[in-house]
């Protein structure tokens, strides 16, 4: 199991009472120096199944790019848009096709498909610890000055799945003229791995 693994890598110990999806590890210390601290690393799996959430089966790339690249311990998602399969989801411009509450679902479900990619790739969503860095392009109708609003579908996942405190990622919401094949979203990410 990844928990195991990652205790005997890093001389994390368990914390007492820790169960369910959030399991509370001491570290050696703080890397500045600092006292050990305790923090959540999440069983992503688990948690996915409290939420209902069902990855799609395939989140193959949709060109000649590679879906996800790992680098060290760190893994690189490409744009994801909001679909299973050949179809997409939430199409057209937010503000005028797409209302906000819709644009927020298709930026969910674009994050959903990015952790499928990663699944896919790893064969296992257990060695993810935190998202680093998420990307939310919008596709805005010329007045639509609510791209920070969508991009809040995707960041309010990644805090139900990783708690408040590994929740917190870095983000950029851009609004765009047009996207890949009318999609009102594309959500790329960035998350570090514990192997």
């Amino acid at each position: 199991m990844f928990v195991g693994a990652a205790s005997r890598r890093t001389g994390l110990t368990e914390a007492p009472g820790s169960r369910g999806s959030f399991v509370s590890y001491q570290g050696r210390g703080d890397p500045t120096g600092g006292p050990a601290r305790w923090y959540a690393i999440v069983n992503l799996e688990q948690r996915l199944n409290e939420l209902n959430i069902e990855l799609p089966m395939s989140a193959a790339a949709g060109g000649a790019y590679a879906p996800v690249v790992v680098h060290g311990d760190t893994i690189y998602v490409s744009g994801q848009l909001p679909r299973d399969g050949d179809k997409v989801h939430v199409v057209g411009q937010v503000g005028r096709d797409v209302t906000l509450e819709e644009a927020k679902r298709g930026a969910r479900l674009a994050l959903i498909r990015g952790l499928a990619a990663i699944k896919a790739h790893l064969g296992s969503l257990d060695h993810v610890t935190q998202i680093l860095k998420l990307t939310v392009f919008v596709h805005s109708a010329a007045d639509f000055k609510g791209q920070t609003a969508v991009a809040d579908g995707a960041s309010e996942l990644i805090i139900e799945l990783f708690g408040p405190e590994r929740g917190l990622h870095t983000r950029t919401s851009v609004g765009v003229a047009q996207l890949p094949r009318n999609a009102s979203v594309e959500v790329e990410l960035i998350a570090a791995l514990a192997r």
